[in-house]
């Protein structure tokens, strides 16, 4: 495939109301017929050949279309099956692209899921939207709207699609391999400016000078397909492997514990090439990783251990059961968090309790509820229902050992000092005490 060199433009296509397509044919793919080609098409049709015939580019750098091309989808185009069992349609034309439409057809429509997002899902599907769509189906297994064998194929479809990612999403383009050349100009001018606190190893004027320099090139190569896999959160990182890679290394903590001096700021990347004085910086910052690795996980795993055996005993009391606490935590619900809390119970104003589930989330983001919780439950036999929530109940009797979870802290804290065998970078975070303690 040919490496794509220039800006991203794209194109709307029409549907070509002489071209009549019942069924999807590959070999009559054209650029006559796309639209009416794509409103067929089926999951069974989509194959990396079509993926490669749709989007690939080749000699002559050339494709047939670009996934964010778009298309106006005609009234009663897209049929999907609701919550109710009846085949519903859109009723209105729309606009999507053919990467959205894709997606809709292959992991939504044709597993039957469109009913979980509520039926099209026009969104650019970045780390953001995929969890979203992901949670939503977990939500939709849980309280038995989908079974698991569908879940698993779902699963194994995600897998299947990983290779096209080659062809959806360059990983380098010409202008991108060629960025330092500008990037170095601010580089320059920002190092002369705060040229003593590099020299004294200020780490955050390194990060500071990190910052300004990933917002340039995000703006210097806003229209170029290869920050994709950036600006998506696919698992590249601009603060990291970007970073690294075109601006500088930035902090490395001086692994000598009688240095006067705790960070040095290496200010070179590996695409200008590490300069002679700075090599050993680079060599100090690979002890970073090994260490969390090797050293830090000593904590997590050690809390682990002993959370499992402290509290693998405890187990959940009957469905139903409640120890009549009176006790609850209040929790501000929000988009991130509240998957933390589902199928909890909440206290209402009338005192009733009413289960957080797919069906009410929403209206409660971004809102203060009060939640029964564990810690307040009175129950002399385990835990009761009604503190414990219905997670666990919803998973099968065979999860009442509540108590194999409680290590889920620990476990966290030990593959995130893991994680960070991956990324050394040196981040600067500023605390204001009367806020952290509450007194402002």
């Amino acid at each position: 495939m040919a490496t794509n060199t220039g800006k991203r433009v794209s194109k709307h296509w029409d549907f070509n109301p002489n071209a009549s397509v019942e069924k999807f044919n590959i070999d009559e793919l054209n650029t006559s017929n796309l639209v009416n080609q794509m409103l067929v098409i089926t999951k069974d049709d989509i194959t990396q050949s079509v993926i490669m015939r749709l989007f690939g580019s080749f000699n002559d750098g050339k494709s047939l279309c670009h996934h964010y091309d778009t298309f106006d989808v005609p009234p009663k185009a897209f049929k999907f099956t609701n919550d109710k069992g009846k085949e519903v349609s859109n009723s209105n034309k729309f606009t999507t692209t053919f990467g959205i439409w894709i997606f809709n057809v292959f992991f939504l429509r044709d597993f039957g899921y469109s009913k979980i997002v509520g039926g099209y899902y026009n969104e650019n599907i970045d780390n953001d939207h995929f969890e979203y769509i992901s949670d939503k189906l977990v939500y939709a297994l849980l309280e038995n709207k989908i079974d698991t064998e569908s879940y698993k194929r779902w699963i194994d479809a995600a897998q299947f699609f990983m290779p096209f990612e080659t062809i959806l999403s360059p990983n380098h383009t010409a202008k991108m391999l060629a960025c330092t050349k500008e990037i170095n100009k601010l580089k320059a001018k920002l190092f002369k400016e705060n040229k003593e606190a590099l020299d004294r190893g200020d780490a955050a004027v390194s990060e500071d000078i990190e910052k300004q320099l990933v917002a340039f090139a995000k703006e210097y190569l806003k229209d170029d397909p290869s920050l994709d896999p950036y600006l998506s959160g696919a698992g590249a990182s601009l603060e990291n492997n970007f970073k690294n890679m075109y601006i500088m290394k930035g902090a490395v903590r001086n692994p000598d514990p009688t240095s006067k001096q705790e960070f040095n700021i290496a200010q070179s990347s590996f695409m200008d090439g590490i300069s002679a004085d700075e090599y050993s910086l680079l060599a100090n910052s690979l002890i970073g990783g090994p260490y969390s690795r090797a050293k830090k996980t000593e904590l997590g795993g050690y809390w682990e251990k002993l959370v499992e055996v402290a509290t693998s005993t405890i187990k959940l009391d009957p469905p139903d059961s409640d120890c009549g606490s009176t006790h609850y935590i209040e929790v501000t619900l929000t988009k991130k968090n509240i998957s933390s809390f589902m199928y909890s119970y909440m206290i209402k104003s009338n005192g009733e309790l009413e289960e957080l589930t797919s069906e009410n989330m929403d209206k409660y983001i971004g809102k203060t509820v009060k939640l029964r919780s564990v810690l307040f439950c009175k129950s002399k036999t385990g835990v009761c229902n009604k503190c414990a929530g219905n997670f666990f109940y919803r998973r099968g009797e065979g999860n009442m050992n509540i108590g194999m979870a409680c290590s889920a802290i620990p476990t966290r804290l030990k593959l995130r000092s893991m994680k960070s065998f991956h990324d050394s970078t040196v981040k600067v975070t500023t605390i204001d005490p009367m806020k952290a303690f509450g007194l402002k």
